[in-house]
């Protein structure tokens, strides 16, 4: 009760006013499992009086600890849904290009790919390259988004839009929590190169609509090193390119 004297004391009269105050921490953690636990009191209440099932308070306090944190799972679910998915390959406005990237992993080989575009859904420039020392798909597609912001730096790209599949990295790399996976450390360079670009913005992009960098991710399995196009794009990269503006 000392911590919620902290955070609260009522001056109400019944239980009525003292719970309407009470309410106005809405999202405050403590409020919320204060308020779970006396619904979940009340129904306890409720089975003893007309049931005869009686529970022990130290279970109630658990149940209302599961509850709360499955309502919590719920919340983060839908909110992980939230990132703008578009049903086709969006082109970025006239003064900006847009990169998308992907990464391939296999037992044998692991490697990133990039297409750039510009406002018409030109084919820019694409990259490929092959990746040593990957540990699995989630490294290597980290490694897709780090590659991209390097590549952006050493052509001088200033204002893009950065798209990947990678639903996951997409929210490590957007949210302002420190990121304790065995990937923290990329995680922690592509939010510290992001800085250096006067405009980029990290977004999440159907599977579908990532055909052209996924195929070039693909093709850095069957050859070392990197390789990049301006000119004279692989047939493959171009018809998929064609294709998401039909």
């Amino acid at each position: 009760m000392g911590m919620l004297k902290a955070i609260y004391k009522p001056a109400a009269s019944n239980f009525k006013d003292w719970i309407d105050c009470f309410m106005k921490f809405e999202g405050n953690e403590l409020t919320e499992l204060t308020v779970v636990t006396m619904w979940l009191l009340w129904k306890s209440r409720n089975q003893s009086l007309f049931a005869g099932k009686t529970e022990r308070a130290a279970q109630v306090g658990v149940y209302a600890k599961a509850f709360l944190q499955e309502y919590w799972n719920l919340l983060r679910r839908q909110g992980s849904r939230q990132y703008k998915e578009h049903t086709k390959w969006v082109a970025p406005e006239q003064s900006y290009l847009k990169i998308n990237v992907d990464g391939a992993f296999s037992e044998q080989a692991a490697g990133v790919g990039l297409v750039v575009r510009n406002y018409l859904g030109q084919v820019e420039a694409a990259m490929a390259a092959r990746v040593e020392g990957v540990h699995n798909a989630e490294h290597v597609e980290c490694l897709a988004f780090l590659y991209a912001l390097e590549f952006a730096r050493d052509f001088g790209i200033s204002h893009f839009l950065l798209e990947g599949d990678a639903l996951n990295i997409v929210q490590k790399i957007n949210s302002k929590e420190p990121d304790l996976s065995l990937i923290g450390h990329l995680i922690h360079g592509i939010r510290t190169m992001l800085h250096s670009f006067d405009f980029v913005k990290v977004s999440h992009v159907r599977r579908t609509n990532n055909v052209p960098a996924h195929i070039i991710s693909k093709l850095s399995l069957s050859f070392k090193g990197r390789r990049v196009w301006f000119v004279n794009f692989t047939m493959p990269v171009t018809e998929a390119a064609i294709a998401d503006l039909q």
